[in-house]
């Protein structure tokens, strides 16, 4: 519910100053970390972080390639590596590589605004698929 709301308001311009800063992005990431273990939706904390402080894309990139490898090694230590069957793994791999790939090519196509927007969306997507999961498992 938290990212969503958080969410739904950057998308609708609301910025604030107080959250701006390293240590607030130490918060952020923190949250991030907790959120990826405990609900598998950490991204969006990070993206959120990064659009209210008015990161550009090639700031942000970078910093959620090496912060995602950073908190998924987290969050294997914590939670183990997931028991899937090799035909599961094969897709994992698929669509990881799929995903690089076109985020290559799109790289090279999108403006700021457009990929800000894509960022938001899929913040939302995430808060929203979350808050499906977990009010459905009640």
């Amino acid at each position: 519910m938290l990212v969503t709301a958080a969410a739904l308001l950057v998308i609708r311009g609301v910025r604030a100053a107080a959250l701006r800063g390293v240590d607030r992005a130490v918060v952020a990431g923190a949250t991030s970390g907790l959120m990826n273990s405990a609900a598998g939706v950490g991204g969006p904390a990070v993206s959120l972080h990064a659009v209210n402080s008015g990161w550009t894309a090639r700031e942000f990139v970078p910093n959620a390639q090496l912060y995602g490898v950073v908190v998924n090694a987290f969050s294997l230590a914590a939670k183990g590596v997931p028991q899937l069957d090799p035909p599961a793994w094969g897709l994992v791999t698929v669509a990881l590589a799929g995903g690089a790939a076109a985020g290559r090519l799109l790289t090279a196509r999108a403006r700021e605004p457009r990929a800000r927007t894509v960022v938001l969306g899929l913040a939302l997507a995430g808060g929203v698929s979350t808050l499906v999961k977990g009010v459905s498992g009640l």
